[in-house]
């Protein structure tokens, strides 16, 4: 059975020294073979261990490929079949995906018993009260959304409202560098979540996490802040971020303006100075050609 889930293609991809060296050796079917293997590991939660089997027979590798991604260092052999460099590094390891997908399905459940647990009680109510049964909900099902929402229990600071906290961080940055509600992005938010906790100390983590997305965005020339994403899988938030201070413009310093005649006048004497014997320097140092000798 397929598992839903992604791998990460960077968009670089296409511009690697080792993908570009294999195109250049004829070897471009060797990167759809590697490509493959990051999806069907992925699929599989191997952490990028692929068996000779799957390799060879599901994805019809033949050797000659499998080759030349291991000389690339693209692949490294182990016993059975192989790793795919650095694949832990760059995507979400088994234990991280259950651990989202087991948030996921808490989150589903604790809903459905409070719409249950809701929908229960306003029946005892209005039994209570001798309502008729044609008089017991007479809310749309817009307004009874909204009003489960009112008395849900409030959010912890290890579980906040991600929608209600991405709604705050969506308003402080830049619009084109926002992408914090691709699901992508949202689960990699719920990942770092405990980093983020462990990082804020005794703050509350929600107001942590906006001061800090705050002030990188202040800090920040918008065109050089990163997407929402980096921002968080970089753990930019873990920074101290401070407005560069505007430089303080130095004042000019006025040079005198000289005089045609003055400057012809230092012209002169600074090329005569030059055929001067060190006597006469001496004598015109000490008052002139015409000062008497003692």
């Amino acid at each position: 059975m397929a598992r839903r889930g992604y791998v990460q293609l960077v968009n670089g991809f296409y511009d690697n020294d080792k993908i570009r060296d294999l195109v250049r050796m004829g070897r471009a079917d060797s990167v759809g073979v590697y490509c493959m293997a990051l999806s069907l590991c992925g699929d599989r939660l191997t952490d990028g261990f692929i068996s000779r089997r799957a390799l060879l027979s599901n994805i019809g590798a033949t050797p000659e490929q499998v080759r030349a991604l291991v000389d690339e260092g693209m692949l490294e052999e182990v016993d059975e079949g192989w790793i795919i460099h650095n694949y832990t590094v760059h995507n979400r390891t088994k234990e991280q995906v259950l651990h989202a997908r087991a948030d996921a399905k808490e989150r589903k459940s604790k809903s459905r018993h409070h719409a249950t647990v809701t929908s229960m009680s306003q029946r005892d109510i209005a039994v209570t009260s001798g309502q008729t049964p044609e008089h017991q909900n007479t809310r749309t099902p817009e307004h009874q959304n909204e009003l489960s929402k009112d008395n849900s229990t409030p959010p912890t600071p290890s579980k906040p409202d991600f929608d209600g906290l991405l709604d705050g961080l969506e308003r402080i940055y830049p619009t084109n560098r926002f992408d914090g509600k691709t699901s992508q992005a949202r689960m990699q938010l719920e990942i770092e979540w405990p980093k983020i906790v462990k990082a804020a100390g005794e703050a509350d983590p929600r107001e942590f996490l906006e001061a800090k997305t705050r002030a990188y965005v202040g800090a920040t020339e918008e065109r050089f802040v990163k997407t929402f994403s980096r921002f968080i899988g970089g753990e930019l938030y873990a920074r101290n971020w401070e407005k560069p201070k505007p430089e303080t413009p130095r004042a000019r310093q006025v040079q005198p303006v000289k005089s045609r005649s003055q400057q012809n006048l230092e012209a002169n004497m600074a090329k005569t100075w030059q055929y001067m014997t060190e006597e006469e320097r001496a004598r015109y140092s000490q008052g002139g050609f015409n000062a008497q000798q003692g």
